[in-house]
């Protein structure tokens, strides 16, 4: 049988079959039914899109990396940061303090597989620690028709009926088939059908047999997931990497349902770096602030815009800015974070209009501070821009400044210390933070 060939690109990129290296992959390429399926459900849902043209595929991405298998393709999304990097990104981002960053490196330096294969070496290595110290037990509620009593008779059905020979019994059972077991061993099965290792599909699928054999199965859900996360206590904690792993990759899967019968389905992982740059961000800004700055993540604002008719009964609109940085209960400025290479991609029009509706949305000392956040390299840190919205008719001035953040520095922990004001608000002297990686 041949192998399908293999396409390996970056983030924000757009290749076409007359593209050097990688174009011979895609000239003469034709999707497949189930191909055009599963980019179906992808549409709208990742930054990526695959055109049919007269001499083969044009395939362009945007702030997605990952993995996307079709029939007459793989396709490898890269990120422009290091992969040992990227999985400390994952671990800061996601509070996954025990997260094997090491491991998984190396693994990839070995293997040439896609990001997806790291998130499942670490949940498969998450799992196993739970298994080696026991899986937590718990009490579930039962109710049996049983011989002999048990527990807590359920009087009203035995009266009801009197000629059964057990009797129904409700009570509670010490036992390790619960939902967060269940969905450990949800987690690992969902995997296996994801990963491009053979070896790492057999892996999880073992695992989960092993651990979790006899355990009911269930469905993953979005939602059944973050409540089980929200809900972990002191004595549950230990399983929150391996559940966020779990809802990383559910989050980022799709398999799709049409592939031929007895085939392996069709199956792509897609990771939102502008999402993981958020979140990162997030952590960052609280916790390396100074001492008498505040920053909130997604402030919703609905007292901004406001109907004077609304026949058709609209929602209220809203704004959402990714931060807002107080001093105190005054707000110094407004961060946005876009994760773009800014030297190929300037600021639209839309963006700037988002980001000085921000800027005039809170009360702020004159001109108002918006921050463009958005990702540089080593080379690039010192390449600044700043822009100014001061219409003559208009009081208020709006500064946007793009602010490059030097992930990689932060990461790998070769920067010490950066903070996105030189200065902030009325201070005499700069403010700076140090980061500490895993």
């Amino acid at each position: 049988m041949t192998p399908t060939p293999s396409v390996q690109i970056g983030e924000w990129t757009t290749i076409t079959p007359d593209s050097p290296v990688v174009g011979s992959v895609l000239r003469g390429a034709l999707l497949s039914a189930a191909d055009r399926e599963l980019l179906a459900e992808l549409e709208g849902r990742v930054s990526l899109r695959i055109t049919e043209l007269r001499t083969g595929l044009a395939i362009s991405v945007g702030p997605h990396i990952g993995t996307l298998n079709l029939s007459c393709l793989r396709l490898v999304v890269m990120p422009k940061i290091r992969i040992d990097n990227l999985m400390r990104m994952v671990a800061y981002a996601f509070e996954l303090s025990d997260l094997l960053v090491t491991e998984t490196r190396s693994t990839y330096a070995t293997a040439e597989h896609g990001l997806i294969d790291l998130l499942g070496l670490s949940l498969l290595r998450s799992v196993e620690r739970i298994a080696r110290g026991g899986l937590l037990p718990d009490y579930q509620s039962r109710s049996e028709d049983l011989a002999t009593p048990r527990g807590r008779l359920d009087m009203r059905h035995i009266s009801t009926h009197p000629r059964q020979a057990t009797l129904r019994c409700r009570y509670d059972d010490l036992t390790v088939d619960h939902a967060l077991n269940q969905t450990l061993a949800a987690g690992l099965r969902l995997a296996a059908a994801m990963m491009q290792s053979a070896d790492l599909r057999l892996d999880l699928a073992r695992a989960a047999d092993r651990f979790f054999g006899d355990l009911t199965r269930i469905r993953l859900d979005a939602q059944h997931l973050r409540t089980l996360v929200d809900e972990l206590d002191r004595r549950s904690s230990h399983y929150r990497t391996a559940l966020t792993l779990i809802a990383l990759i559910q989050h980022g899967a799709r398999l799709s349902e049409h592939a031929e019968a007895g085939a392996m389905p069709l199956s792509s992982f897609m990771l939102n770096m502008n999402m993981l740059f958020e979140r990162f961000l997030g952590r960052y800004l609280r916790e390396n602030g100074p001492d008498d700055v505040q920053v909130s993540s997604q402030e919703v604002r609905s007292d901004v815009f406001s109907y004077l008719e609304n026949a058709a009964g609209w929602n209220q609109p809203t704004i959402r800015p990714d931060f807002v940085l107080r001093r105190w209960r005054t707000v110094i400025a407004i961060a946005d974070a876009k994760y773009k290479n800014r030297h190929e991609h300037p600021p639209t029009s839309a963006e700037l209009y988002q980001l000085t509706t921000y800027g005039l949305a809170y009360p702020m000392p004159e001109p108002r501070e918006v921050l463009l956040l958005h990702p540089v390299g080593p080379g690039d840190a010192g390449r600044a821009a700043t822009l100014l919205f001061a219409p003559s008719a208009a009081g208020e001035q709006v500064r946007i400044r793009l602010v490059g953040v030097p992930l990689d520095g932060l990461l790998d922990g070769t920067v010490e210390r950066w903070w996105p004001l030189d200065r902030c608000g009325n201070s005499d002297e700069p403010v700076r933070a140090s980061f500490v990686p895993f």
